[in-house]
């Protein structure tokens, strides 16, 4: 699919990988809308493209999440793509976890695409059909330590990505689920102790698996994909191959706890040097 004058909505588009896939499809041609919380980033952004719509969103609000779609189609007249990008991500050990963090994260990386997917799929019906992309992660086959908020809502998304990618067929809808693995976008999660490094359960450079597992690509190669993507819809898009092997890897217990428990010693021993 071509994607000049197409109209893509890209949600977390103020930072990482958001941000740099709003950039990328605007060099394609698209007509971008670009949603997150922080407007005056979005605005930052949107002074390099050529026709940015800015859509100030807060994903946790259900209105707000239905009105970013309706926002797109009234002033580009239709949406080809939804790109389900936003995230919270929240750092505590799921013995103290608390319940309204599974809560949050829930509520914006679950219930706020979802809202923002039925909206969607009203118009793309309508206009006999459209394609929706939800990022995902493999993080939640192989329960990375430390992040059962984010793990446990994410397994929940990719459960309703599959679950629409056949009842929404009929209505010439496509639904891709896109598995980036580990990404190094700056992006920081939050915990009670503070801002977290998105590279606490990394222990690189030892070990084979340690040293595939833990290499980072960034923004701007996930962008490329979500390009390739829209170009060329499917089911399910890896981003390397080694995500492919973790999804593998995390139906073999033997291989995946030992792995795991590894992770969980990293973080550990990162938070004991931050004193928290």
């Amino acid at each position: 699919m071509k994607l000049e004058g197409k109209v893509v909505l890209i949600t977390g588009a103020s930072t990482g990988i958001g941000r740099a896939a709003a950039i990328e499809f605007d060099r394609a041609g698209a007509r971008v809308a670009i949603a997150a919380r922080r407007k005056e980033l979005l605005d930052e952004i949107a002074s390099g493209m050529k026709d940015a719509l800015v859509l100030k969103t807060d994903l946790a609000d259900e209105k707000q999440a239905r009105d970013m779609v309706d926002r797109t189609v009234k002033h580009f007249g239709r949406i080809d793509i939804l790109i389900n990008n936003a995230v919270l991500s929240i750092v505590e050990s799921s013995d103290r976890i608390k319940r309204e963090d599974l809560l949050r994260a829930f509520t914006v990386n679950l219930l706020g695409p979802v809202a923002s997917s039925q909206q969607a799929y009203g118009y793309m019906k309508k206009q006999g059909g459209g394609h929706i992309i939800n990022v995902g992660t493999p993080g939640f086959m192989i329960g990375v330590p430390f992040y059962a908020s984010y793990a446990c809502s994410k397994a929940a998304f990719s459960a309703w990505t599959r679950t629409i990618q056949g009842e929404w067929a009929h209505a010439g809808i496509v639904v891709s689920e896109y598995f980036p693995g580990y990404t190094e976008t700056g992006a920081v999660a939050e915990s009670a102790y503070g801002p977290i490094p998105m590279d606490l359960v990394m222990n690189k450079g030892k070990g084979f698996l340690a040293r595939y597992f833990s290499g980072a690509r960034n923004g701007d190669d996930i962008a490329r994909d979500l390009l390739k993507l829209a170009i060329k819809p499917r089911p399910l898009m890896f981003s390397t191959f080694m995500e492919r092997i973790a999804g593998f890897v995390a139906n073999m217990p033997g291989i995946r706890i030992p792995v795991v428990k590894r992770m969980a010693e990293t973080a550990r021993r990162k938070m004991e040097d931050r004193n928290v």
